[in-house]
């Protein structure tokens, strides 16, 4: 998991179908190599198995298809 000391411009919420550490494993090289994500994590407690990203100049679209890529999906959450 990314953490800089740069204060991010955005955080994007996402209900993903991620149900292990596993799963975290195999999007983890995509998070951590991606431009513009500043800090990432995944929350396989909650029932929406919440990616929260924080993040620059980065969109949900952009996400959503960088975890389609891994073989998951994910959709992103409004407040």
């Amino acid at each position: 998991m990314k953490n800089n000391q740069i204060k991010p411009e955005v955080i994007l919420v996402f209900k993903t179908n991620l149900t292990g550490e596993n799963d975290v494993k195999q999007i983890a090289s995509l998070l951590n190599s991606a431009d513009g994500i500043v800090k990432w994590n995944v929350d396989l407690s909650d029932v929406d198995n919440v990616l929260r990203i924080e993040a620059f100049q980065v969109e949900a679209v952009n996400i959503i298809q960088l975890i389609a890529a891994a073989g998951y999906s994910c959709e992103e959450l409004q407040d």
